[in-house]
């Protein structure tokens, strides 16, 4: 559990779907709740609900999605725009998924590098890989159960992601020093550029 950075106070989400184990779950939460202790919050969310469950940009601290021991989560483009998106900036989103070892084309399972390239692309920053390992055999269970893909080349990935200390879309003043370089009159900088573009006209 110590490796989420989780803390008093915090809100954290956790995703889960069909395939995770109901025990599973429930243990995984109760650490949760007393990690974050009264100040905080844990809420879970059905990977099929996230997207309408209208919560507010930036609501969460930590979002864990897909590490419940024998769950078989794989993450669409929009779920990963939605984490980023109710992230508060500088928090972070923890997942496990498996994935391919192997290229192979039309796959519902995707390589660790095109997992780590949709988090990027979702608008998360310093995404790495923390660990892989071999599927259990509940987990390989659970692949073909709940995604119907069978492979004998698959692992289990646990990448990070952190949102940007900025929302998206948001303006900050930048302070620019080259502007106290130009003249009294402002009028050098058109002067050089009225020469370029022919004889006789500087200012």
């Amino acid at each position: 559990m110590a490796d989420f950075g989780i803390s008093v106070g915090q809100f954290v989400a956790v995703i889960w779907d069909k395939s995770c184990p109901a025990e599973a779950l429930k243990d995984l939460v109760d650490k949760l709740q007393a990690l974050t202790g009264d100040e905080g919050h844990v809420s879970m969310e059905n990977i099929n609900q996230l997207l309408q469950s209208a919560h507010k940009e930036s609501s969460f601290d930590i979002v864990l999605s897909g590490v419940i021991p024998g769950s078989s989560i794989v993450h669409s483009a929009e779920i990963l725009a939605e984490v980023a998106r109710i992230l508060r900036p500088g928090g972070c989103l923890f997942l496990k998924e498996p994935v391919e070892t192997a290229v192979v084309n039309n796959s519902k399972v995707r390589t660790a590098s095109k997992l780590c390239s949709a988090l990027t692309l979702s608008g998360l920053v310093e995404v790495k890989e923390l660990q892989r390992e071999s599927l259990s055999p509940e987990e390989m269970q659970s692949v073909q159960e709940h995604l119907g893909y069978h492979s004998d080349s698959l692992l289990s990935v646990q990448i990070t992601g952190k949102k940007p200390n900025f929302e998206v879309g948001s303006s900050s003043q930048l302070k620019l020093s080259i502007a106290k370089k130009s003249s009294p009159s402002g009028k050098a900088g058109l002067g050089t550029f009225f020469c370029l573009n022919g004889p006789g006209r500087t200012s």
